[in-house]
C-alpha cells in the first residue's frame, strides 16, 4: 500500500501546482458547465498517462545501468530543484486573470482541449521525467507497484480536476494572490526536498552522502 499513498501524495502535489490548466478547468466549467469541464479533466489525464509511458519505459529499460543511474538522478534532481526554486520564488498577480477558453461543444472537442493544453507545456514532460527518476531511483518500485503509484497520481489528480469542476465558481473566489502564494512555497519546498533525495545518486558517485 506503500506505493499507493505514495502516488496519491504526489496526486495531491501535482493538484496544487496553479498554472494554465488550473484557470482554464475553472473557466471552462464556469462558461459551458460541469460536463465540459469533466471532459477537459479526461484530456488532461489522458495526457499526463501519455508522458508517463513515454518517460518510464524509456527510462526503466537502463535504470540497471549504475552509471546511468548515477546520472539519471542528478538530471531528474536538477529538474525537480527547479522546479521547486520556481516554485518557492514564484510572483503571483495582485489580481488574478484567469486563462480565457474557447471551444465547441462537443465533448470530445473538450477531451482535445484538455489533452493539449496540458501537452504542449515542455514544463510537463520535465516534471514527468523528475517523477519517474524519482520512481525508479528512490522508491526503486517494481513494475507491478510503478503501475500502482502512477494509477493513484493520475487518478488523484483526475478526482480533484473533477472536484475543481463541481466548484469552480467558489473556487474562483478562494484562489487568491495570498492563496496562491501559499501554495506555490508549499509546492517549492517539497519539490526541493524530492529533488536533494534525487541529487543524493550522482553525489554518492563521487563520494558523497547528502544523508549519511
Amino acid at each position: 500500500m506503500h506505493h499507493i499513498l505514495n502516488g496519491i501524495l504526489f496526486g495531491l502535489l501535482l493538484c496544487v501546482l496553479i498554472g494554465p490548466v488550473f484557470f482554464a478547468l475553472i473557466q471552462n466549467s464556469i462558461e459551458k458547465g460541469f460536463w465540459s469541464g469533466f471532459f477537459m479533466a479526461i484530456g488532461v489525464a489522458l495526457s499526463d498517462v501519455f508522458y508517463i509511458v513515454i518517460t518510464y519505459f524509456g527510462v526503466s529499460k537502463l535504470v540497471e545501468n549504475e552509471s546511468f543511474k548515477m546520472w539519471l538522478g542528478g538530471v531528474g534532481g536538477v529538474i525537480m530543484l527547479t522546479f521547486g526554486i520556481f516554485y518557492l520564488f514564484k510572483s503571483v498577480p495582485k489580481k488574478l486573470a484567469p486563462t480565457k477558453v474557447n471551444g465547441g461543444k462537443d465533448c470530445f472537442k473538450q477531451v482535445l482541449k484538455g489533452f493539449f493544453l496540458n501537452g504542449v507545456n515542455p514544463f510537463v514532460l520535465f516534471f514527468w521525467i523528475g517523477i519517474v527518476s524519482k520512481v525508479s531511483l528512490d522508491f526503486e518500485y517494481t513494475s507491478n507497484q510503478a503501475l500502482g503509484f502512477f494509477i493513484a497520481l493520475v487518478g488523484t489528480v483526475f478526482i480533484v480536476d473533477v472536484l475543481k469542476s463541481h466548484f469552480a465558481t467558489k473556487l474562483r473566489e478562494i484562489v487568491t494572490a495570498r492563496f496562491m502564494r501559499i501554495m506555490n512555497r508549499t509546492v517549492g519546498v517539497a519539490l526541493i526536498f524530492f529533488a536533494l533525495r534525487l541529487l543524493n545518486f550522482l553525489l554518492e558517485g563521487f563520494g558523497i552522502d547528502l544523508f549519511a
